[in-house]
């Protein structure tokens, strides 16, 4: 599983980076939004983890992105802190799949991926 992490945050990219792997995901980053559309276009993810600690604009143009030109074939979790509660909502009304609160565990994240990818291949498998 390809997995594309949005974010600038060095600290979240590390802690990040050996979970996803230790589960076997390869993980990508973007730093910023032409980036991580660059990225989606190339080869879409099978999951998008959008740290809203990005400017506002470029966290929400990432999912206005893959809603609009990518028909949401790409599951979204929006990632932020509990300062960011209102992003937090603006992002699951403008297309995200779920949403986690930091600081969080980071198996609990583990656990809301596996449960995007696998809501996804149930869907994909629907459709064929």
């Amino acid at each position: 599983m390809n997995i594309l992490l949005c974010t600038s945050e060095a600290l979240m990219l590390t802690t990040l980076e050996y979970r996803f792997r230790k589960n076997g995901w390869k993980l990508e980053v973007a730093e910023d939004a032409e980036t991580a559309r660059m990225k989606i276009n190339k080869g879409a993810p099978d999951l998008v983890v959008v740290d809203l600690s990005l400017s506002g604009y470029e966290a929400m143009e990432i999912i206005r992105f893959i809603v609009n030109e990518h028909q949401h074939a790409v599951p979204v979790l929006a990632a932020g802190g509990l300062d960011a509660a209102p992003l937090l909502m603006e992002a699951v009304r403008r297309g995200a799949d779920d949403f986690i609160i930091s600081p969080y565990k980071p198996d609990e994240l583990v656990l809301r991926v596996r449960r995007l990818l696998l809501t996804q291949q149930v869907f994909d498998q629907a459709l064929a």
